[in-house]
């Protein structure tokens, strides 16, 4: 038979016991809100990262087709220039012609 005070002594001891079993459980408890913390915090790194190179790619590819249309555009402006430069030099070498018969009385 157990005497009183060995009841106390027993109550004290699973008292201890589940104070113990409680801190284990916050310390666990804690642990896993870090490391959900950190894994948490390395996805939005790694989105981050993701979007960023994303981000970078789109505006290299922007700029590619930027320089592609507006060389493009150089290209046919230029030509758009040579076309005019011989019709205007034709039609400068028409009217040298046709100056040249009015002087000689061709015309």
């Amino acid at each position: 038979m157990s005497t009183p005070h060995d009841e106390i002594d027993q109550i004290h001891e699973t008292e201890k016991a589940a104070k113990k079993r409680i801190e284990d459980a916050k310390k666990k408890a804690r642990k896993i809100h870090e490391d959900a913390d950190e894994e948490a915090r390395m996805i939005i790194e790694v989105a981050e990262r993701e979007a960023k190179d994303s981000a970078t790619r789109m505006l290299s590819d922007i700029e590619s087709r930027k320089v592609e249309i507006e060389s493009k555009v150089f290209k046919e402006t230029e030509k758009t220039i040579k076309k005019m430069k011989e019709t205007a030099q034709k039609k400068k070498d028409v009217a040298y012609q046709a100056v040249v018969k009015i002087l000689l009385g061709e015309v």
